[in-house]
């Protein structure tokens, strides 16, 4: 059996290396646009690479009654399955899953360390142009050549970070061929506020962070959200860009307590008592008071309600993981095609996206881990 795998992610690197334990016979192919393999793999988690989570909450993704049936029963032991067979040690730290190193190149050797092992050959600086059906088989087109396969795995990703493999181009062949793309988004990356945050920038400020959607509140977290010159960032923040980007057609306010440790009614006494002055320098970062300040915001009610009105999402360039995709309409629990035979699709590529803490990982190996 011929297969042909477009993507060296971790959904292309995961397929390939299942495949050929399946099908020992098989003769593998990975396509690559880029100039190496793997190369996103290098930027997650600020290179330590949190691969997986123990307690993963599935209602927190998109399309999550398709993630539970990829899923199965024990998510948990087949990851952990699946990455001990490829040597990664693994260690945990408060349900997040990072390699023992605490370095992403540990994933990215490890796998293509594995691959090359089995005798799985990967191309790079090698782009899809198109493919057809023709008799059961299916024909390959590329910037270089042409293959014939019995299996077509597309595990490009999406759009987020294009410099690192994901640019998206795949969905614009896929229309071709009657697939259901919906509109692709920036996820889990930084937002835009109308307000003037320059002031701010570079301040970090944990407090409990809620997302209001037109006048709703719909999402809360205890964070730490991350000033920029132009709005807010931090992982609390990711999450919430990507519930935006699932629902965009609305108004969104970000708002956040500073102190949600103090009720409001301590801390007006507390504000009566010692004064202003007294007070901001008993609670309140220098950067905050002056913005505070210099905005004539009310003290209190900013400080437990201090509110953004949300402009726009980051760029792709900035986002970890792309909002929408390949509908799951069309893709069976097996990840294949509904449209065409012997085509199958895993990881981002799909309209599935959860939040920060290994839960897009751990999506994009069970998901190759399905293709049989």
């Amino acid at each position: 059996m011929k297969i042909i795998i477009i993507g060296a992610g971790t959904s292309g690197l995961t397929a390939s290396i299942n495949l050929k334990r399946i099908h020992k016979s098989s003769d593998i192919l990975v396509i690559e646009h880029l100039n190496k393999p793997f190369k996103k793999i290098l930027a997650t988690g600020n290179g330590k690479c949190n691969i997986s989570n123990s307690n993963i909450d599935i209602s927190k993704f998109n399309n999550p009654i398709f993630v539970k049936n990829i899923f199965g029963k024990d998510y948990f032991s087949k990851i952990n399955s699946f990455l001990d067979s490829v040597h990664i040690k693994t260690k945990e730290v408060n349900e997040l899953i990072y390699p023992i190193t605490e370095s992403s190149e540990t994933i990215r050797n490890a796998f293509l360390n594995e691959v090359h092992k089995l005798g799985i050959k990967i191309h790079v600086d090698e782009e899809l142009i198109d493919y057809k059906i023709d008799n059961n088989q299916i024909i390959v087109f590329t910037n270089k050549n042409k293959y014939v396969c019995d299996k077509l795995i597309i595990t490009t990703g999406g759009c987020s970070s294009p410099k690192l493999g994901s640019d998206g181009k795949i969905f614009e062949i896929l229309k071709r061929h009657d697939y259901k793309i919906s509109k692709v988004y920036p996820g889990l990356c930084p937002i835009n506020t109308k307000e003037n945050t320059k002031e701010l920038d570079g301040l970090r400020i944990k407090g409990l962070v809620s997302l209001i959607k037109d006048d709703k509140l719909v999402y809360q977290e205890d964070g730490e959200v991350l000033f920029k010159k132009h709005g807010l960032s931090g992982i609390v923040i990711f999450n919430i860009a990507s519930l935006i980007a699932r629902d965009i057609n609305h108004k969104y306010k970000i708002s956040i307590n500073t102190l949600p440790k103090f009720n409001k009614e301590t801390l007006i006494n507390e504000l009566l008592k010692y004064g202003k002055d007294v007070f901001l320098c008993e609670y309140v970062h220098p950067l905050l008071k002056k913005y505070l300040l210099d905005q004539k915001l009310d003290i209190i009610s900013s400080l437990t309600n201090l509110t953004f009105n949300f402009d726009s999402l980051y760029d792709f360039e900035f986002s970890q993981v792309s909002v929408g995709g390949l509908s799951i309409d069309n893709i069976n629990d097996d990840m294949s095609s509904k449209i065409e035979k012997n085509v199958y699709f895993a990881g981002e590529i799909l309209n599935v996206d959860g939040p920060c803490g290994g839960y897009n990982l751990t999506f994009a190996i069970l998901s190759a881990l399905n293709i049989n």
